[in-house]
C-alpha cells in the first residue's frame, strides 16, 4: 500500500476578533468549497457528473470526487472519499482572533495547492462566521517552513511525503499496550450503527478501511494488501468515551446534518503485527472513519 501525501498548516489572522458560532473547520471547509466552484467552474449549467471538465476541475475533484458506477472501490456508490482531511489547530473558545489548522492532501490533490490558497485568500476578503468578520491568510507552512513568497504567490516546488505499508500473512506480532486518544468525533459503523460500543476488531478493521479506499482512490494497492483479516488478539481493556454530535447545515442538502461520533480515549492491548501498527500511524495523518474533511476522525496514540 502506498499513498503520497501533504500536509499544509494555514494560519489566518482576522481584522476583529470574531464570535464563533460554529466549527470552525466547518466553515473552513465550506467556503473552501465555494470559492473553489466560482473560480474553476466554466460550465455553470452542466452537473459535475455529466460535465466534460470535472476530471481537469479542482472543485469537481476535491468536492465531488466523482467515480463510475461500476467502480470496484465502493461498489454502487458515485462518489469516493475526498482527497483531503482537516486537522484543528489550537483549542478555541467564544473569539477567536486568529486561527490556524492543516488541511492535508492526498494524491493528485497535492497539484490543486494554489487553487486551495486562492480560495482561502477570496473566503477572507468576504469574512466568516455571522458576522463576516473578514481575515487574511498570514502564512501556509510545510514542514514548518513558510511557502508563501508573497500575498499573491506560493511555492509549488514541494516534495510529497510517502506512506507505504505491507501486509504479510502469518507475520510475527509483539504483545503492547497502546493508548488511543480520540481528539475529534471518531464516526464508524459496528454492527450496522453508530455508538461508542466498538471492540478493538471493529477499530481496526476502521482503520484498515480508510487505509486501504485512500490507497485505491490516490495511491498504490497490492493484491496482498487486500488479505489483511483483522486480528482476534486484540482487546480493549480501559475505556473512557462519550458520545459527541457536531452540526452541520449542508447548502446542497438543504438540512442540519447530525455529525456525532465518539471521543476520549482507550487502551487496547494485545498483539499487534507490524502492519496494524502502521494503520495507526496513517490514521494520525490521514483522520479515521467518516467526514474526515470536516475535520472528524483526529487521534493520537502512546504504546508500551
Amino acid at each position: 500500500m502506498k499513498l503520497s501525501y501533504l500536509p499544509v498548516h494555514f494560519y489566518l489572522r482576522f481584522e476583529k476578533l470574531a464570535k464563533v458560532d460554529n466549527q470552525p473547520l466547518f466553515v473552513l471547509r465550506s467556503v473552501m468549497g465555494k470559492n473553489l466552484c466560482s473560480m474553476c467552474c466554466i460550465a455553470h449549467k452542466n452537473k459535475c457528473a455529466d460535465c466534460m471538465y470535472n476530471a481537469t476541475c479542482a472543485y469537481s475533484f476535491l468536492f465531488e470526487t466523482i467515480l463510475q458506477k461500476d467502480n470496484t472501490i465502493v461498489e454502487g456508490r458515485n462518489r469516493a472519499s475526498h482527497p483531503f482531511a482537516f486537522t484543528q489547530g489550537a483549542k478555541f473558545s467564544g473569539e477567536i482572533g486568529a486561527y490556524d489548522f492543516t488541511i492535508t492532501l492526498f494524491g493528485k490533490a497535492i497539484d490543486f495547492l494554489p487553487y486551495i490558497y486562492a480560495a482561502f485568500v477570496r473566503a477572507g476578503q468576504m469574512g466568516l462566521f455571522r458576522d463576516r468578520v473578514r481575515f487574511e491568510v498570514e502564512d501556509v507552512k510545510v514542514d514548518d517552513k513558510s511557502i508563501l513568497y508573497d500575498k499573491e504567490r506560493i511555492n509549488t516546488d514541494l516534495k510529497a511525503k510517502e506512506i507505504e505499508l505491507k501486509h504479510f500473512e502469518n507475520a510475527e506480532t509483539s504483545k503492547k499496550e497502546i493508548l488511543i486518544e480520540l481528539k475529534t468525533p471518531l464516526r464508524f459503523k459496528a454492527n450496522g450503527k453508530y455508538s461508542i460500543d466498538f471492540s478493538a476488531q471493529d477499530f481496526m478493521n476502521c482503520l484498515y478501511r480508510r487505509t486501504k479506499t485512500l490507497c485505491q482512490l490516490y495511491g498504490e494497492m497490492a493484491e496482498e494488501d487486500e488479505k489483511y483479516q483483522v486480528n482476534d488478539r486484540l482487546d480493549i481493556t480501559e475505556k473512557s468515551l462519550r458520545w459527541n454530535d457536531k452540526f452541520h447545515y449542508s447548502a446542497r442538502q438543504k438540512e442540519l446534518m447530525k455529525l456525532g461520533g465518539a471521543m476520549g480515549n482507550f487502551k487496547m492491548t494485545g498483539e499487534f503485527s507490524d502492519f496494524e501498527l502502521a494503520l495507526l500511524e496513517v490514521a494520525k495523518v490521514c483522520n479515521a472513519g467518516k467526514n474526515t474533511n470536516f475535520g472528524l476522525g483526529q487521534l493520537d496514540f502512546w504504546e508500551r
